[in-house]
């Protein structure tokens, strides 16, 4: 059997073999059963077996168990800063904090146990830290014995967010006046800094200004749920797509003066400082005489409908936009029109230059009313979107469509002249006579 294997081995060491594996009484047969345990051990071949099995290292029968809850480790500064974060909670969430409370205070005294008010803040979802506790029941404390707490006047101050009590007693109450920005250690931003923002917001009132954007509505892209804050990266996106690049460093500013204790920037209070689109009819002036030389360049554009239109097309099919698509990011309700701000904003936003004759004549055109208030956006996206295709080719599908052709920016815009001739020739002259003279090689520079 070993010969049939090509396994030879000595006479000797054969001999060897036999005589440790011969059976005990027979010297004819061999225990091939014991010779082969000895040669198949797994541990010694194969490198398996009990001693090899590293499975439970890396697939263990059991997993420990992971909790999503996080314990919430905030210090705040005051109580002010307590009160404001929970109104954010109960603003954000519609929360009405006191039927959470009402049910522990059977005779109704407006007092409750510290543990029972914790308890209540529980099932309200306002998660607060140990410090926030203690600095809650410390401002709160009822003139009783034991820890018991004033829910009521606690109630009283978080509901500010939603309504004051009293009003009709004081009808000229302010009733926006409730604080929600918390601070939590957040250092104060310094003057440098506040100089950087107020410059930024300076600039940015200036390109709303000039191109009379909705930036709110390109915000609220990245704020679903209307929280009115978003991130760093996403604010310094959005500015970037309103044609209003920041460096990382000017972003940590506004991050620093407009941001929270998540470091989320509120956008509604930026957008409200950088609000330039309500004017002053004559309102006052300097008095300073006008030192601007006026020069007759027409920045009206174009002042036909038709090439105004023809204008658009032509910067659609050579960036290929389905306009269509961004509109729609604008009307949830697919309603079909937008204001005149998001229907400019939207064309801004995917580089459709045009002055601001233009606009105004482009959605005197679309208006959907008399005042113009509204720009039907469906007619105005239907006709760009003929130079792609055309509807209701189901119903005629012989028919042969003509092919929009943009102007390239390699093709010229009209032949030349003599004159023009003579005067591009002189150019050349004197470029090739420089060229010649240096002794340039101009094709590696283009």
């Amino acid at each position: 059997m070993l010969d049939l294997l090509k396994i030879n081995a000595p006479r000797h060491i054969s001999e060897f073999v036999l005589r440790r594996y011969m059976d005990k009484g027979n010297v004819d047969e061999v225990n091939y059963v014991d010779f082969c345990e000895d040669i198949d051990n797994p541990s010694q071949l194969f490198g398996v077996g009990r001693d090899f099995n590293h499975s439970f290292a890396y697939f263990p029968k059991t997993q420990a168990r992971q909790s999503g809850a996080e314990v919430v480790r905030n210090n705040p500064d005051d109580v002010d800063d307590v009160i404001a974060r929970v109104r954010q909670l109960c603003s954000q969430q519609r929360i009405r904090v006191g039927e959470f409370f009402r049910d522990f205070d059977k005779l109704r005294s407006g007092y409750i146990t510290a543990a029972q008010f914790r308890i209540g803040l529980n099932m309200a979802k306002c998660s607060i830290s140990a410090p926030e506790f203690k600095m809650l029941c410390e401002t709160f404390q009822a003139p009783k014995e034991g820890d018991h707490i004033r829910w009521r006047d606690f109630c009283d101050q978080v509901d500010e967010v939603f309504t004051k009590k009293g009003l009709e007693k004081r009808i000229d109450e302010p009733l926006d006046d409730a604080r929600l920005n918390t601070i939590y250690g957040r250092q104060a931003p310094q003057k440098d800094e506040r100089n950087t923002v107020q410059n930024i917001v300076d600039n940015f009132k200036e390109v709303v200004r000039k191109h009379r954007l909705d930036a709110k509505s390109f915000f609220q892209d990245f704020d679903r749920h209307r929280h009115f804050k978003v991130t760093p990266k996403q604010f310094r996106q959005v500015l970037n797509t309103l044609g209003f690049p920041l460096t990382e460093e000017e972003v940590l500013n506004v991050a620093q003066v407009y941001g929270n204790e998540n470091n989320d920037i509120r956008y509604a209070d930026f957008l409200k400082d950088a609000n330039c689109l309500v004017y002053n009819i004559n309102g006052p002036t300097t008095g300073a005489k006008s030192t601007y030389v006026g020069h007759n360049i027409d920045f009206q554009g174009e002042s036909e409908h038709q090439r105004l239109m023809k204008k658009i097309k032509n910067m659609i099919k050579k960036d290929r936009i389905r306009i269509t698509e961004f509109f729609q990011d604008h009307d949830i309700l697919r309603k079909g029109y937008l204001p005149r701000q998001k229907f400019r904003s939207v064309l801004h936003s995917q580089k459709i230059q045009l002055t601001i004759e233009e606009f105004d004549r482009l959605e005197r055109h679309f208006a959907t009313n008399a005042s113009g208030d509204m720009v039907d956006y469906v007619t105005f996206a239907e006709d760009m979107a003929k130079i792609f295709t055309e509807k209701d080719l189901e119903k005629q599908p012989l028919k042969r469509l003509s092919a929009f052709n943009a102007p390239s920016i390699l093709d010229p815009k009209d032949v030349l002249n003599d004159k023009e001739e003579e005067y591009l020739h002189a150019c050349l002259t004197r470029l090739g006579t420089a060229v010649r003279h240096r002794r340039l090689l101009i094709k590696p520079f283009f």
